[in-house]
């Protein structure tokens, strides 16, 4: 299993949206856009706004994902397959997401390799990732699919909390590019 790094990223709470930076939002569903709008402007590059995509492929934005994996010393067991999973996929990876039905998975969607159909335990890591996933997904056609082109993964973690000493945690996170694929013909039935 890979050697977690400390998490360093910025942590953000749900009552961060009645602060002032959201004060101009309408509603919730809006102030997760702006947040989402802002995010996007940190982590794009100049790669995504070439043209360059795989083929049949057109490019719709970025997203990233996430898996997590818990346990206690004696108390619970570490999900050794579900972090498994996650630690296969690196960069240049093909991810495709599925509509599921919600009593599957809550988001009404899920996470596969593109090679041979697996699930992955992925669900989308922000709010303004799974509303972007979920506009993405409603506006395809019945010869679309959404394909995920693995950016980068790391894998947050700790062994031990001040609280806890005994609990550990894992976060396996991948950012990915996101494509609207043309299916072939065999495909499309």
């Amino acid at each position: 299993m890979p050697e977690p790094q400390e998490y360093d990223r910025p942590y953000f709470d749900v009552f961060d949206y009645l602060s002032d930076e959201y004060a101009d939002a309408r509603n919730l569903n809006e102030a997760i856009d702006m947040r989402g709008q802002k995010a996007f402007a940190q982590s794009v590059t100049p790669d995504d706004f070439s043209d360059a995509s795989p083929d049949n492929m057109t490019k719709v934005g970025i997203a990233e994902l996430w898996a997590e994996s818990r346990w206690n010393d004696g108390r619970s067991t570490r999900n050794i397959a579900l972090e498994q999973f996650t630690a296969d996929i690196h960069e240049g990876d093909m991810l495709e997401i599925r509509r599921c039905p919600e009593e599957i998975i809550p988001w009404g969607y899920s996470f596969h390799r593109v090679d041979d159909g697996v699930t992955l335990p992925y669900t989308p890591y922000h709010d303004f990732d799974d509303r972007f996933l979920s506009r993405m997904l409603d506006d395809l056609s019945e010869n679309e699919r959404l394909i995920c082109q693995v950016r980068d993964t790391t894998c947050y973690g700790e062994d031990g909390i001040d609280a806890d000493p005994s609990f550990h945690w894992r976060v396996y996170t991948c950012k990915v590019t996101v494509y609207r694929q043309n299916l072939p013909e065999s495909r499309k039935d």
